[in-house]
């Protein structure tokens, strides 16, 4: 077992947690579909730069639909969800829905892919949800009418938030079923990218204005994006895949502190109880699953 494959996990696991800030910070200089658009068209080309060009040839064509559709609508979901949010705050309630994947992922493999767990998966998948209400409602608990409030004020963004939760945790599994050769993950990148700019063109009334600052966060979040894909891929196949995948729950805590770091918006007291919901659940979710 190689341990510099699994700090190449480590190191995907951070550069994700980056996500949500740089996706954010770069909405608001080129606008959400501006942005969306231009990070994945730039990770594509990177991607494709670092991992050479994909190839078609014995890829099922289940494979290139269903999981280059939930890929797809993963992708602009999540960043047009940031790039909607109403306030910096309302950017990391969103985030942390959006890191309901891991547990989510556990819970459709069973059906998906037979996987056997144990029976404290269904709470952890309950404390992962409770989580998630208990930051958008202002850390006033489980107060439904606190929370209605919250998710009317902008509905469309929470409805893409966790739609983008889903259609990762389905991605995530189809793509262990369906993928016969190495995938095409520049092809899944630059179709996005396409999408978004096809819906920035049709919809956008913003202009993108390059400056220096955008540029440089522009070709971060495409580094991050080509580099963290790469990294992850050397760790699940020579590194301690267990361990890393143990580490990858912790991804939501690591996100909303790097988010609120990088927009100098850290979450109140009251907003932490929620993401250490989201965190022991997604673990409670993994130790259920082990061994299994």
């Amino acid at each position: 077992m190689d341990r510099f494959a699994t700090l190449f996990g480590v190191l995907a696991i951070l550069l994700w947690s980056m996500s949500v800030a740089l996706t954010r910070s770069l909405s608001e200089s080129l606008g959400p579909f501006g942005a969306a658009a231009s990070i994945y068209t730039v990770s594509g080309i990177m991607v494709w730069m670092v991992g050479g060009k994909p190839t078609l040839r014995g890829e099922s064509p289940a494979y290139l639909i269903v999981c280059g559709l939930l890929f797809i609508f993963y992708m602009v979901a999540f960043s047009l969800a940031i790039g909607l949010a109403h306030s910096r705050q309302q950017t990391l309630e969103l985030g942390l829905i959006n890191y309901l994947w891991p547990s989510l992922t556990l819970l459709f493999a069973v059906p998906l892919l037979k996987l056997r767990v144990r029976w404290w998966i269904w709470p952890g998948v309950i404390l992962a949800f409770a989580g998630v209400l208990w930051a958008i409602s202002g850390g006033h608990g489980l107060d439904i009418h606190q929370l209605m409030r919250n998710v009317r004020g902008n509905p469309v963004a929470y409805s893409l938030a966790l739609g983008a939760a889903i259609s990762w945790a389905l991605y995530s599994n189809l793509v262990r079923v369906l993928c016969k050769g190495k995938g095409v993950l520049p092809l899944f990148l630059l179709a996005t990218g396409a999408v978004l700019w096809a819906l920035y063109f049709t919809y956008s009334s913003n202009r993108i204005s390059l400056t220096l600052p955008a540029i440089i966060e522009l070709l971060a979040m495409g580094a991050v994006t080509a580099i963290s894909y790469q990294c992850w891929d050397i760790a699940m196949k020579k590194g301690n895949a267990t361990l890393v995948a143990a580490l990858s729950y912790f991804t939501p805590l690591s996100s909303i502190l790097i988010a609120g770091l990088w927009l100098h918006t850290l979450p109140g007291a009251s907003f932490w109880p929620g993401v250490l919901m989201v965190v022991g659940g997604s673990l409670l979710c993994w130790t259920a699953s082990r061994g299994k």
